[in-house]
């Protein structure tokens, strides 16, 4: 009985050793994504065969469905309220489709902000919902500094701007003749009439603007019948009034908008990594996330294998392999993660190592504070496992796998069930 926390924390240190394997593979050879992919759905296989047989079948038979149910919640809210809170400190970065997941939805995030700022443009409001949101991707995010100029008076007039944030000033023979903020278009006569730009325009403070090129804006204009009449208009009053005029009621806006954002909702927002760079950049370092988020899925395994070293059970081998094998796969593809983040190979290595010290740890702890409860209280702590590690499969290591497996992921999946179930045959 002595020796049983010593026999957790090696058996903790096994199931965990994949960590820092899998780290030195997926630096050293960088594997293709679809390999990566059909070892994470194995291991995410294997991992459900070990949590089900190990965890919720044997927990079953002795505490019946409440406790366990009770469980299961508590930890699937639980992992969902933690993984929130230390994404929040960039603790997303850990995994590919966490990346691609918090990118994308930056992305929509963009593409909502300039749909509100086209809105607002008058010119715009007579063009097919349709065709205005097939813009958006065109769009490009320009951030200035105080004093960048963006066009200089007599330039060729290449695109028309819409700003985001910040103050834009026009000057005309080195007088500001305006001062446009947030909402504001500029650049747009230049444009329409072709001819080269008859001021400058400079940012007077730190601002983010959105640039429409001109090919993008002719091919709109060249689709668009109803608004060639209004440009048509435009150009005949070319007064700044104008271009504040609503040409539609409220209601054809509402309805615009709703059209507008219902096709966007529609289309492919998947990230491309140019935008995946800049989203890191925008966030800035989160190793501290990233090192406490790898720790929060491996906490309740290693908590139940802790649990599961008995002596009249034998050695819990389905759920030390499930576990083996879902981690080797993760440390490969969350290490290419962290090397494109420019994290060093020795930093990398450490994370997924001391990552390994502290799930032998969490096995000490489990055998040690909850072999002596009752059952049902066991129960419930091994349903709040299973609910944690259920949620967390779900959320990251199979969505992760099909994003860049496709269909080998089903029988990828299939293939480390059977192979868990393997494992418990001879174990047994």
């Amino acid at each position: 009985m002595e020796n049983l926390p010593l026999l957790a924390c090696l058996i903790g240190l096994i199931s965990a050793i994949s960590l820092p394997i899998g780290s030195v593979i997926g630096l050293a050879i960088r594997p293709n994504a679809k390999v990566t992919s059909a070892l994470m759905a194995f291991g995410g296989g294997a991992l459900l065969f070990a949590l089900t047989i190990e965890i919720v079948a044997h927990s079953f038979e002795q505490v019946g469905f409440a406790p366990l149910a009770l469980g299961c919640v508590i930890g699937g809210l639980l992992y969902e309220l933690l993984n929130h809170g230390l994404n929040s400190m960039g603790a997303f970065f850990r995994k590919t489709a966490t990346v691609l997941r918090h990118t994308a939805k930056w992305r929509k995030r963009r593409a909502e902000s300039i749909l509100r700022r086209l809105f607002g443009v008058s010119i715009l409001q007579s063009i097919d919902p349709e065709e205005i949101a097939k813009l958006v991707p065109h769009v490009d995010e320009v951030e200035l500094d105080e004093g960048s100029i963006i066009f200089r008076e007599g330039t060729r007039a290449d695109a028309f701007y819409l700003i985001e944030s910040g103050a834009i000033e026009i000057i005309l023979q080195k007088k500001t003749i305006a001062r446009l903020g947030p909402g504001e278009v500029f650049g747009e006569i230049g444009l329409l009439a072709d001819h080269p730009r008859t001021a400058t325009a400079a940012a007077r403070e730190k601002s983010v603007i959105y640039r429409i090129s001109r090919e993008d804006f002719k091919t709109l204009v060249s689709s668009q019948p109803k608004l060639k009449k209004t440009l048509e208009a435009l150009m005949d009053e070319r007064s700044r009034d104008l271009l504040k005029m609503s040409f539609v009621s409220k209601d054809k806006v509402k309805e615009w908008r709703k059209k507008a954002t219902d096709y966007l909702k529609s289309q492919d927002l998947t990230p491309s990594s140019l935008e995946i760079n800049k989203a890191v950049e925008k966030h800035g370092p989160a190793t501290l996330g990233i090192w406490l988020g790898i720790l929060l899925d491996g906490i309740p395994e290693s908590l139940v294998i802790g649990i599961l070293v008995t002596i009249d059970r034998g050695l819990p081998w389905a759920l030390v392999a499930g576990v083996f094998l879902s981690n080797l796969p993760e440390a490969m593809s969350s290490s290419v993660v962290m090397r494109s983040q420019n994290y060093s190979k020795a930093k990398i290595i450490l994370m997924w190592t001391s990552i390994t010290v502290m799930t032998a740890i969490g096995a000490i702890i489990g055998n040690i504070f909850f072999q002596s409860q009752s059952h049902y209280l066991i129960g419930v702590i091994r349903g709040t496992a299973a609910g944690a590690m259920l949620t967390m499969i779900a959320e990251t290591m199979l969505p992760e796998a099909y994003e860049q497996g496709g269909a080998i992921v089903g029988l990828a999946t299939l293939a480390g069930f059977l192979a868990a179930l393997y494992v418990k045959s001879i174990a047994s």
